[in-house]
């Protein structure tokens, strides 16, 4: 008898607080999760896991953190604004973070009096927290809905060349010769590990590259600039180089026009 069993990663919410998100660069609601890791038999799991640390994931951007769960004075059972939440569950807020705030002031209100350090430092900071992310993330196939529609064309591919060789060959051959097989094999692997290899491109456009151009945009870089950060990534093998500077350049342009 065989028997599926093994470890998973249990997240159990502990509550809402309030916090400093490094994308969004501003206060935010995060939900804290405590992350366990369980024993499972069928991937049925069991309780609440052994500790394996605690994780903050942003209202906003959804982007995931490390959390300290003895950094808040207390957890809201709910999601409310973080404008509600500061005296709740963390009041020195602005005394923790004074430093970090009058810095992201800058950023926000006179860029162009940032050294020519501070403006590379603050530009690759939402790189140095997503690029991790990614790469946890796209260490495993991505399966989206254009993965999924490549391996179900085998029947489609097949039927067409069957047809293709049927009507070649003449109505007195039955089954399509080895060729039009080896043919539509080629043809339908060659699909597949081409949406496999694009998925991780379109992982990042929908799930990186809003966030990085929400948190740039008040940088406004330019594209040197962001070829330099995202080569540095590349040299470092990380995914989230595989983005392109005109990937972020167009959403940071949207943002301003909606603006």
């Amino acid at each position: 008898m065989f028997i599926v069993w093994g470890k998973t990663i249990k997240r159990q919410k502990l509550g809402f607080v309030a916090d400093f998100c490094a994308v969004c660069r501003d206060l935010r609601t995060f939900k804290v999760q405590r992350i366990g890791s369980a024993s499972h038999v069928y991937y049925i799991s069991f309780g609440e896991g052994d500790l394996v640390g605690y994780e903050r994931t942003c209202g906003v951007c959804a982007t995931p953190v490390d959390a300290v769960p003895d950094t808040y004075t207390g957890m809201a059972k709910t999601f409310r604004p973080a404008s509600e939440l500061i005296g709740e569950t963390f009041p020195n807020y602005y005394t923790v973070y004074r430093e970090l705030l009058e810095r992201e002031r800058k950023v926000r209100d006179t860029p162009s009096l940032l050294t020519p350090e501070e403006r590379r430092a603050r530009m690759r900071e939402p790189f140095m927290v997503i690029a991790p992310l990614a790469q946890n993330k796209l260490a495993s196939i991505q399966v989206d809905w254009r993965v999924g529609l490549a391996v179900f064309s085998f029947v489609p591919i097949f039927w067409v060349i069957g047809a293709i060789s049927k009507w070649l060959s003449g109505p007195y051959q039955e089954d399509p010769s080895p060729n039009w097989i080896f043919a539509g094999l080629a043809l339908w692997a060659g699909l597949v590990f081409s949406e496999i290899f694009r998925s991780t491109r379109r992982y990042l456009l929908k799930n990186a590259a809003p966030q990085l151009a929400a948190s740039l945009a008040p940088l406004k870089p330019t594209e040197s600039e962001l070829d330099r950060i995202l080569e540095e990534l590349k040299q470092h093998k990380l995914k989230l180089g595989k983005l392109r500077p005109s990937d972020l350049l167009e959403r940071i342009e949207q943002l301003r026009t909606a603006i």
